[in-house]
């Protein structure tokens, strides 16, 4: 059984019942991460192809970008069409698009752009402070007919399971429910926000569906059909769909673009390339230069402490010529 993500009490009238929320469903899609490939000064070898002569043409149709950023920056030499490589995982900077700079997680703030390079600057403390907390309980405050919700309003969804002490009124909520053949719409506080509950009765359990707002929906497209049609067209319709009538059973479809994906990832474990984890090397990015300033003086600041404390005593009647300033180089 699926981690819950969230666990309190569900409240409806006087009736309070503890439960949790699990995940009832989640893409699964291969991911990858890029590496860096540098045609490398070696010697190439010829390569021996696969037999099935099935090879990726455009490394973009397979790429999905997912994952990109990494730390590592170690090589590995690999073969490809008789052409030597050498490969390394990539990290992603953030660069000033004005001057280069590199920036540091804590210089960023959130922008929203009201036209077009204008923007307002708003600080996380004014975000922090818009969150919603996350709340111990779904307050259940409505019941509606079931067919007069439209499945477009499903978010996310959830199992609703209730948790030690509550399943007699879990059990009895969700046989009523059936029975009504209603939906419950409730509120939760979770993950910052205030989310509405749509709260589905199945025949095992209820599933919870966090819903998308009246204003989160896109408008149908404006289609111009055919108002009007004969008996004998509706008869020859309805003909063919029961031609084609039979069970739902989900688990007869299948991803085949991730299956395929899985046979090429499958035939190149030989192929392996090891980019065992190595001290990564730090990024040189645009100068600082207030910082290199910073640094200079304090360096002419060392090299002139160091040489007064070995400086030898001399009599005072001896001229002491004075030490030309350093220039800094920046």
């Amino acid at each position: 059984m699926p981690s819950a993500v969230w666990s309190g009490q569900l409240h409806f009238g006087l009736v309070v019942m503890p439960v949790r929320l699990l995940v009832a469903a989640r893409p699964k899609t291969i991911r990858f991460r890029r590496l860096y490939r540098k045609q490398g000064n070696h010697v190439t070898r010829p390569m021996q192809l696969p037999s099935s002569k099935q090879t990726l043409e455009d490394e973009d149709s397979y790429s999905d970008g997912a994952g990109e950023s990494g730390v590592d920056t170690h090589n590995r030499e690999s073969t490809v069409r008789g052409t030597q490589y050498d490969y390394a995982l990539v990290r992603q900077v953030l660069q000033s698009e004005v001057t280069g700079e590199l920036i540091r997680p804590g210089e960023l703030v959130k922008g929203y752009e009201f036209a077009p390079n204008e923007f307002a600057a708003i600080e996380p403390q004014q975000i922090k402070a818009a969150e919603v907390e996350t709340s111990d309980t779904i307050d259940l405050f409505h019941f509606v007919n079931g067919a007069d919700v439209d499945p477009i309003y499903f978010e996310r969804s959830y199992y609703v399971a209730p948790d030690s002490g509550g399943e007699k009124v879990y059990a009895l909520l969700l046989e009523a429910m059936r029975r009504e053949e209603c939906y419950g719409i409730a509120r939760i506080g979770m993950h910052r926000r205030e989310h509405m509950l749509i709260l589905r009765p199945t025949k095992d359990c209820l599933v919870g569906h966090t819903m998308f707002y009246a204003n989160e929906i896109r408008p149908a497209p404006d289609l111009e059909l055919a108002p009007e049609f004969s008996d004998k067209e509706i008869s020859m319709a309805t003909a063919l769909m029961r031609g084609y009538a039979g069970e739902f059973d989900p688990t007869q479809f299948k991803d085949i673009y991730q299956e395929r994906i899985r046979k090429i990832i499958d035939a190149e474990v030989s192929n392996r390339i090891d980019l065992s984890p190595t001290p990564a090397r730090k990024i040189t990015g645009a100068p600082d230069l207030m910082e290199q300033i910073r640094l200079s003086l304090a360096q002419i600041e060392s090299e002139r402490t160091d040489a007064k404390s070995s400086k030898k005593p001399v009599r005072k009647s001896a001229t002491v010529a004075k030490k030309k300033p350093q220039r800094v180089r920046v």
